[in-house]
């Protein structure tokens, strides 16, 4: 990789010697300054004296541990973009580190590109967020010299991302930009000259501005409001609004900036945010709290004599955790299934040949329920140009929710058929199924169905999300058709004559 832009002094905190040279050498062969600390006291010593806008961390460390040096980071030089890399890849880890604001999680063992997809994303963010700050000092200044560069600053004005609107002091709309007339939906409106009530259909910020401008020590304000929906748009639009005074050399009011900036995207971010850490809040409670129960009744003794049972409950225990890691896995991978993209190996691959190998390996959980799995194929079945890693994590997924969502004794069908054009795959059962309104959500992430019949089974939606995603890199199709009680048919369609635009990804 050919550095051309600034880039971050980068600070690697491990305290295992060798995985701290090796990561030292993955980025300085890169091109990258970087420094090293063998503890979190070290760390933070080295952060006192110089900046390190990009610190990778480790969470097991003697002392100072992962979790104490991000939140003490956070606290003595926030804005630190903070990565971590561990082993420790826990659905509490990864919960907790997400909520402390750090950018992104690197499992160990990991190689060399999968640590420098995270660590180029994490610069460019420090770039972004560099180059977003100096705009902003630049338009304050501009702002402040209006009345002598108004030509300049209007094209300035006209290029910027955010909306702004110059207010004067008779409450007039002196100068506004595309993105404020794109915000208030006034495109074909360009009108100067008008009043701020007309303009901005929030009278909590008409009557801010009002103050503002019979106030001599006026500064700046902030608030959030929110519009409804334009005729194209079926949500409201959620707008940061920042009010500053400006003033000429001998500091007499001359108007109010407008900055209105739209944070939908963000307000929706959150929410999904909020929904994830809930959900996951949900999903671990259970299973953590029976594998408790179980350990408590060895630990007193109660089932000493009684090995049959002990390893019964071994056996539970073992199945609980399973599905919690099976959870970290999918969201592990749904997290990192854009960052790998241009990781993939992609080669021939023979469909049938995986699919035969994955029905055997799941046969022996189905058999637990009496469930059979029949795989059947149809016409000339050319070789597919995939990873074959992709493919596989598909089929799984596919494979352990027909299972999961099936009835005892129930049936499983895999096909598989090929046109001149494309490969299509499908996974039907004939377990509990699902509404109309529930098949047409199914893809989304976290969602699932619930009701009385899946209320005692695990999963976190984030499994069909993922293989939507997969489908979707290969330009293919998914449908899915189910009924209630009659179970539910799952339709892959791949394209067989795109092996050029596979291998670039999308």
């Amino acid at each position: 990789m050919q550095l051309q832009e600034a880039t971050p002094h980068i600070l690697v905190v491990e305290d295992e010697p060798s995985m701290r040279q090796g990561i030292y050498r993955i980025l300085t062969r890169q091109g990258l300054e970087v420094s090293t600390a063998a503890s979190g006291e070290e760390a933070l010593t080295i952060i006192g004296t110089e900046t390190f806008p990009l610190v990778l961390v480790d969470l097991k460390m003697p002392g100072i541990d992962g979790f104490e040096l991000i939140e003490r980071i956070n606290s003595v030089k926030p804005g630190t973009i903070c990565v971590v890399v561990s082993a420790l890849a826990t659905v509490a880890a990864v919960v907790k580190t997400t909520k402390m604001g750090t950018f992104d999680f690197v499992v160990k063992p990991f190689v060399p590109d999968e640590l420098m997809v995270v660590v180029n994303r994490a610069i460019e963010k420090w770039r972004t967020t560099s180059e977003t700050h100096r705009l902003r000092a630049e338009r304050e200044a501009h702002l402040l010299q209006l009345s002598a560069e108004k030509s300049r600053l209007r094209t300035i004005v006209q290029s910027m991302g955010d909306g702004l609107l110059v207010v004067n002091i008779d409450r007039n709309v002196v100068l506004d930009n595309a993105a404020a007339r794109s915000i208030l939906g006034r495109i074909e409106d360009q009108r100067q000259l008008e009043s701020i009530n007309d303009v901005i259909p929030d009278q909590r910020v008409c009557d801010q501005i009002g103050e503002l401008l019979v106030n001599p020590k006026a500064q700046q304000v902030k608030m959030e409001i929110m519009l409804a929906p334009r005729h194209d748009q079926g949500s409201p639009i959620y707008v940061r609004v920042t009010l500053a005074p400006f003033r000429d050399e001998n500091n007499r009011l001359l108007g109010v900036a407008v900055l209105l900036a739209d944070i939908s995207e963000t307000k929706a971010y959150e929410r999904m945010k909020t929904m994830f850490i809930s959900m996951v809040a949900h999903e671990i409670k259970a299973p953590i709290a029976a594998i408790e129960s179980y350990l408590n009744i060895i630990e007193n003794g109660i089932l000493d004599h009684d090995v049959p049972r002990i390893k019964g409950i071994a056996a539970r225990c073992l199945e609980r955790s399973s599905a919690l890691l099976a959870m970290v896995q999918d969201l592990l991978e749904i997290t990192r299934q854009d960052a790998i993209q241009n990781n993939r190996v992609i080669d021939k691959l023979d469909v049938l040949e995986l699919a035969k190998k994955l029905a055997d390996f799941h046969r022996v959980p189905a058999a637990e329920r009496n469930i059979t799995i029949e795989l059947s194929a149809h016409g000339a079945l050319k070789p597919l140009m995939a990873d074959a890693a992709e493919i596989e994590r598909m089929l799984t997924n596919l494979l352990s929710n027909a299972i999961k969502y099936n009835r005892d004794g129930g049936k499983i069908w895999v096909r598989l058929d090929a046109s001149a054009s494309a490969l299509r795959i499908e996974v039907e059962d004939n377990g509990i199924g699902m509404s109309p309104e529930d098949a047409r959500r199914v893809g989304e992430e976290f969602f699932r169905v619930k009701d009385d019949k899946t209320r005692t089974i695990t999963g976190t939606g984030l499994g069909l999300a993922l293989v939507k995603r997969i489908v979707k890199s290969y330009y293919g199709s998914l449908e899915v058709e189910s009924q209630p009680e009659r179970g539910s048919l799952f339709r892959i369609l791949i394209p067989l004559d795109e092996p050029e635009q596979v291998a670039m990804g999308t």
